[in-house]
């Protein structure tokens, strides 16, 4: 009985997954609408945003800047929590506008907002004017 409890012990030791683990889907903070998954590049070379490009998954979304950087806010956000820091997203999805709204530990936050102008065409709100193609 013994044996079979400790075996029964091990099991659960390496079936159990880390609850702190955020990598997979169910475990992320973000959750794109459909109508906005896919990659969007920017339509004219405004001032501040030349280049820019945003990915939208089911579970994430990434900001590249001329193809050089690239920030997916999943990786940023549970990069922030690492020592314990309380970091907490909020969403707000309707038919036409996405916004996610990202709280830092030190009462810092960032939002990212859309606004669907069209099937293929999409307005980062941020800098008034900035359109994004569907690619």
């Amino acid at each position: 009985m013994k044996k079979l409890l400790f075996l029964f012990g091990i099991f659960l030791l390496f079936s159990c997954s880390n609850s702190d683990d955020n990598t997979n889907s169910s475990n992320s903070d973000f959750h794109p609408p459909a109508w906005i998954q896919g990659v969007w590049e920017q339509q004219s070379s405004l001032p501040g945003v030349a280049g820019v490009t945003f990915s939208f998954s089911t579970n994430d979304f990434c900001f590249t800047n001329s193809g050089i950087a690239k920030q997916c806010q999943q990786d940023y956000v549970n990069q922030m929590r690492q020592p314990g820091n309380s970091v907490t997203v909020t969403e707000t999805t309707t038919e036409t506008t996405y916004t996610a709204e990202i709280k830092y530990y030190a009462g810092q936050s960032v939002i990212y907002s859309f606004r669907k102008l069209a099937n293929n065409k999409i307005e980062w709100t941020a800098v008034s004017g900035s359109v994004f193609i569907k690619q």
